[in-house]
């Protein structure tokens, strides 16, 4: 017993000093920045609402400040379309219903679909349609709400088994 005191001193001994939140004013000056950044177009303006869906004006399943940024990027239609199918794939993913099973099932398999189509169409730079899913699902995400909400999807699938998509995964 003693022994297991001693290392347990000098594991707390070891411990890191705690994280210090930076002054008020900082924080102030970050925000500003992120509105500078955000008003120049070099960053998404993004929705910070505490809405779980976000405003979706024409009903496509697609958050509109998503639909506006992927329509801004240099690349093809068809990838656009793609990008478009996986922000669609990833907003279902918060506003399902996590206690209905089927509905997860039918939810994780479109997102299979869109991961399968956004890496044929950017083939042979499928990674970089895997970095454009991946900003996309931290766009998706973007709030306190929105992130414990994609949580709880994720841990709601959690131990669940899925078969990869095969043939043409785009959506017409």
């Amino acid at each position: 017993m003693l022994h297991a005191l001693c290392c347990c001193r000098h594991a707390v001994a070891a411990l890191p000093a705690p994280l210090l939140l930076p002054p008020p004013t900082e924080v102030a000056t970050l925000k500003a920045k992120i509105q500078e950044l955000e008003t120049s177009g070099k960053l998404p303006n993004l929705d910070r609402s505490t809405s779980i869906a976000g405003p979706d004006a024409n009903s496509n399943g697609v958050r509109d400040d998503i639909e506006t940024y992927i329509a801004t990027l240099p690349i093809t239609p068809v990838q656009k379309g793609a990008a478009l199918q996986s922000a669609r794939a990833l907003q279902q993913k918060l506003t399902v219903d996590l206690s209905d099973a089927i509905a997860l099932d039918r939810v994780s398999n479109l997102g299979s679909r869109a991961i399968s189509c956004i890496a044929d169409v950017f083939m042979p730079n499928y990674q970089d349609g895997f970095d454009l899913d991946s900003k996309i699902e931290a766009m998706t995400a973007n709030t306190k709400e929105r992130a414990k909400q994609y949580l709880a999807y994720n841990r709601a699938r959690s131990g669940s088994v899925s078969s990869a998509p095969t043939g043409n995964t785009c959506d017409p």
